[in-house]
């Protein structure tokens, strides 16, 4: 708060009322802040780094959705904070304050603590990659709060932002319609879920599902609110695109969230006895029957997931299904507090705490590729994160602002113009909801926090703050300070353009420079880091090929496989040391040194087998660190230490072929023929093509035929 010599800031108001209704009038930089915070709303769920569809070759990032929401969330939210601050700190002004400010500065301050006692503060401070809810995270959430308070300060303002968020979701939920009768511009390549259903500019039909909660009740909430009939049919027919999009998302958390936030507007809205047009009445039909027959058509997929009734028939089965390993995740997550139930392991840093607490059965019902980078429980997310006390303080955040804005919600009246208000309370409470399923990002998180800024704002305490003689000095300070966030959250976009050109475009040197320039740009993540030591390991398999095509005896061909090699063990060995936490790493570097064993130098296998122990003890009931162990001790000839791991690994995952012929091959040579026939059949039954098997197996037969 800014003051002018001896004079200090005055309270203008110091009992929460709600404002009085004033000329919009702005000044310039408050127009640009004003325009930033509509911008934020709407640009950043659109946004996507894929623009194929209009000529680009390539997408911009190799994360083509969250990272570039992350940038429109802090570019948007930094130009708003940096015009609003020119302004107040130059001509004074009022300044906004909420109901809840102490306790979200308290829980800013949490995360901060936190993020010190990590077990990976990088991770800690800028979240994982392709989730980024770190520290930085929080701190954008509590900056755009900060904002959407200063301006939210009448109903006219809230209903311009309420009309942003309808069209930015209109757009999002054309496209996911699109492209479940399947109409899609942009190509994608190969999706990790199933054809058709809707995923949207999120990437993923889970995260679709929980944004599609914020239009889905602020389109009725418009709609039943508008008095001219343009206007009150365009929020119905968003609102017709939003259910559209909802239901063939597929997400039972998203289901269940946008049930409850609707419930909760009609009771708001039966209690301020809306009136139903004839326009309303044909719509609400028309979408009934779209609703029908949406989920009639669907009673047809064979898929589970593709077919609603057995989609909500999962939810209450916990014995199969991703629904079994959700609750798998869930007891990882769970016995993660209790190691760490005051500070937690530090925000967004669960990737790297699931392998040690995974459980057993998960690798079987999940295969053994399968790494849990989220709770899909929001509440275990934020406990297992912040500890206890963060997770109190974040909810106790969401439990005030519901219980302070309800008496104004809630409110029973004649008429409509709480409506909008009432939409931005119900969609909160049924995000929240749907984060007790699912999966909090950025881009959809940010939402809740504007919406409690919006319910809160006609309660918000004025303070007249004047201007004073440092205030432009000050501002130009302000200003700097934000060019150079701006900028670094460019850097940031572009780093990950080098990491997209490394892992789609470049080959061997380029490949390679391509890497080390992310790395320079953002030497904070992990990712980056490992794709340097892959970018070796690959060139050195290349050359070590050549090599051994020609009988391994060209001296300037090993010189090269070898410093490929001993640069791919720097790399490696310096991801392993900058997140020890992550299991990846001992993979790649135990299969690394049983490369360097076979073709440059037999020593190299002790360090196999001791990168593999490693591995084991980041990972107890990881079958890949189990498998490159096994080979390690295979060629040093412990074939029953060998056996030990693989016999292992296969019970974890019964569906892992190679381990399967790692295991008919070692129990071979250790002599133990008919356990070598069971290995290969099961490892034929999983890839019948494999004509080495086919051989191994018919040998083994032989055998076992001749008494042998």
């Amino acid at each position: 708060m800014a003051k002018s010599g001896k004079s200090k800031a005055r309270v203008a108001n110091k009992s929460p009322q709600p404002a009085a209704p004033v000329a919009d009038v702005m000044r310039p930089a408050q127009k640009v802040a004003w325009w930033a915070l509509n911008l934020l709303i709407f640009v950043t769920p659109v946004i996507i780094a894929n623009w194929t569809t209009i000529g680009f070759q390539l997408p911009l990032t190799y994360d083509q959705f969250d990272i570039v929401k992350v940038l429109s969330q802090r570019v948007f939210t930094l130009i708003a904070f940096g015009a609003w601050a020119w302004d107040i700190l130059s001509h004074g002004g009022k300044l906004r304050r909420s109901k809840i400010d102490y306790l979200v500065l308290a829980l800013l301050g949490w995360v901060v603590l936190t993020t010190f006692t990590s077990i990976h503060w990088q991770t800690a401070l800028f979240g994982k990659y392709r989730r980024f809810e770190g520290l930085l995270a929080f701190v954008n959430y509590a900056f755009a709060f900060f904002m959407v308070t200063q301006f939210a300060d009448r109903a006219s303002r809230i209903r311009t932002l309420a009309r942003t968020l309808f069209f930015s979701g209109a757009i999002v939920s054309l496209y996911g319609v699109m492209q479940y009768i399947g109409i899609d511009p942009i190509r994608w390549g190969t999706l990790p879920f199933e054809a058709n259903r809707a995923f949207s500019t999120y990437g993923n039909p889970d995260m679709l599902g929980g944004f599609l909660i914020f239009p889905l009740v602020m389109s009725l909430a418009l709609a039943l609110s508008e008095t001219g009939l343009v206007m009150r049919v365009t929020y119905w027919i968003g609102f017709l695109l939003a259910v559209f999009a909802w239901i063939v998302a597929f997400t039972r958390g998203a289901w269940i969230g946008g049930a409850v936030a609707l419930t909760i507007f009609i009771v708001i809205a039966v209690r301020n006895r809306v009136k139903l047009t004839g326009t309303d009445i044909g719509f609400l039909g028309a979408i009934g029957v779209m609703a029908g027959g949406l989920v009639v058509a669907s009673l047809n997929a064979t898929s589970s997931v593709m077919n609603v009734w057995l989609r909500l028939q999962s939810i209450f089965d916990t014995n199969d299904g991703s629904s079994k390993t959700r609750f798998q995740i869930w007891q990882a997550a769970i016995d993660a507090i209790k190691d760490r139930p005051i500070f937690g392991f530090g925000a967004d840093t669960f990737r790297l705490v699931f392998p040690k607490y995974k459980l057993a059965e998960y690798v079987g019902d999940a295969g053994y590729l399968s790494v849990a980078d989220n709770v899909h429980n929001y509440p275990l997310q934020i406990t297992a994160a912040l500890g206890i006390p963060g997770f109190l303080l974040l909810y106790g955040t969401f439990g005030a602002a519901a219980w302070f804005s309800a008496p104004l919600v809630f409110k029973r009246h004649e008429g409509t113009e709480r409506l909008v208000l009432a939409g931005f309370w119900a969609a909160c409470a049924g995000y929240l909801t749907s984060l007790t399923f699912g999966i909090s990002v950025t881009g959809s998180t940010f939402l809740l926090w504007v919406s409690m800024a919006i319910v809160l704002a006609p309660l918000a305490r004025v303070i007249e703050v004047r201007r004073f003689k440092g205030g432009m000095l000050l501002s130009i300070v302000v200003l700097v300070l934000v060019g150079v966030l701006l900028a670094g959250s460019f850097v940031y976009t572009v780093a990950d353009n080098h990491y997209l050109k490394a892992r789609l475009v470049t080959q061997g040197q380029v490949r390679i420079d391509e890497v080390k320039q992310a790395i320079a740009l953002n030497p904070y993540n992990d990712m980056y880091r490992a794709e340097l030591g892959l970018a070796y390991v690959d060139s050195t398999v290349n050359i070590v090929t050549q090599l051994a095509s020609g009988g391994g005896q060209d001296p300037a061909l090993r010189a090269q496989a070898q410093a490929n090699f001993d640069a791919a063990e720097t790399a490696l060995r310096a991801s392993i040391d900058f997140v020890p936490w992550e299991y990846d790493n001992y993979v790649f570097i135990t299969s690394l040194y049983s490369l360097g064993a076979e073709y440059l130098d037999p020593a190299y296998g002790e360090l196999a087998v001791e990168y593999g122990l490693k591995g084991v003890k980041v990972e107890r009931y990881g079958p890949a660190i189990r498998f490159q162990l096994a080979r390690a001790l295979m060629r040093l000839g412990r074939l029953d230490e060998a056996r030990e791991h693989l016999q292992i690994a296969v019970d974890l995952d019964q569906n892992y072929g190679d381990a399967w012929v790692l295991l008919g091959d070692v129990t071979r040579m250790a002599g133990d023929l008919p356990a070598a026939r069971d290995a290969y059949t099961k490892a034929l039954v999983l890839q019948p093509t494999l004509t080495n098997v086919q051989s191994s197996l018919a040998a083994v037969e032989a055998s076992i035929a001749a008494g042998n």
